[in-house]
């Protein structure tokens, strides 16, 4: 095997790696709240065009590395989607919680007022 050849799989490896471990995370713990939508949709779109350019040069490294890439970014890109859609539903179904009556802030007030009296 080409020496240019096992670079580009090692490297195709590494990029797999890489990205992989990012969507585990994100699986695992269902928090997508420090990543960017719009950099995800960037990503995917350029992974798709990686894609196609390995096709058309026919470089088998490179359009394995890209297409993992892709389904991963994919994933991250609904999971984005989906918990932005979730915390929009609940913040709008949000009702606050109840004040209290002002009477309790008063006495509070005329507690404090007491001491510092004294």
């Amino acid at each position: 095997m080409e020496t240019t050849a096992i670079i580009g799989y090692v490297a195709s490896s590494a990029s797999v790696i890489a990205f992989g471990s990012q969507l585990h995370h994100t699986i695992k713990t269902q928090t997508t709240a420090g990543l960017s939508l719009r950099r995800t949709v960037f990503d995917v779109l350029s992974l798709a065009l990686w894609i196609y350019y390995a096709a058309r040069v026919e470089d088998i490294p490179l359009l394995i590395a890209t297409t993992f890439e892709l389904l991963a970014s994919i994933c991250v890109c609904f999971m984005i989607c989906k918990n932005r859609i979730w915390i929009q539903v609940s913040v709008k179904d949000f009702t606050p919680p109840p004040s209290p009556p002002a009477e309790l802030k008063s006495i509070i007030i005329d507690r404090f007022e007491r001491r510092n009296s004294i």
